[in-house]
């Protein structure tokens, strides 16, 4: 598959890749588009996962809200998972609990979490849990997340925890569990954290 072709058809359907970047993608021209030639969205997407792109992945995620992701799709998403990392993953990851409804993807993403070198992949992951159910090893990972040395890992952890807890302020609302989130003190984060957990196991 041709990632120049992928390229061009990416900018014709989502426009300047910097605007896409910095303002997220508008999905409107992506479902004229599949209900125009379905069979070209389909192959076009299959090289944007083969680029590692991963808005080829949100794609996915947007056809299935609309009801018209392939009958492959599954296939598709799965053999991109593999060897994917960072932002890639955790679109992909999306995009397959998307379709399938099934939250054990959530495990790719709390592996990014859990192992991913930069703070951006981190916190990615942290807020994309936002859209699984709680279950213990999310939970786990995300209370793990509170105690990262990032700030916006942390800030992030916590905001999915709270969310998962029934309270949708954001950190900043709650003044004890911020000002522990915004402390130097390690201690002081391991204690937001074990709060949290306690939170959304007692929701």
């Amino acid at each position: 598959m041709s990632t120049d072709e992928w390229t061009r058809w990416r900018r014709e359907v989502f426009g300047d890749p910097y605007l896409v970047h910095h303002n997220g993608p508008d999905f409107t021209g992506l479902l004229t588009a599949v209900r125009a030639d379905p069979r070209s969205v389909e192959r076009m997407l299959r090289a944007g996962l083969y680029a590692g792109d991963p808005l080829a992945a949100q794609s996915f995620t947007a056809l299935a809200a609309a009801g018209r992701a392939p009958a492959d799709a599954v296939s598709y998403l799965r053999g991109a998972l593999h060897g994917a990392a960072g932002e890639m993953r955790i679109r992909t990851a999306e995009a397959l609990y998307a379709i399938t409804g099934d939250p054990s993807w959530s495990r790719p993403i709390v592996g990014v979490l859990n192992a991913a070198t930069s703070e951006f992949a981190r916190l990615d992951a942290a807020i994309a849990l936002a859209r699984f159910p709680p279950d213990s090893a999310v939970v786990a990972a995300l209370a793990a997340a509170v105690s990262d040395p990032e700030y916006l890992v942390r800030y992030h952890a916590a905001s999915t925890l709270l969310r998962y807890a029934g309270d949708r302020r954001p950190p900043e609302r709650v003044p004890a569990l911020f000002d522990r989130l915004t402390a130097a003190a390690e201690e002081l984060w391991r204690s937001a954290a074990d709060e949290l957990a306690a939170r959304v196991r007692s929701a």
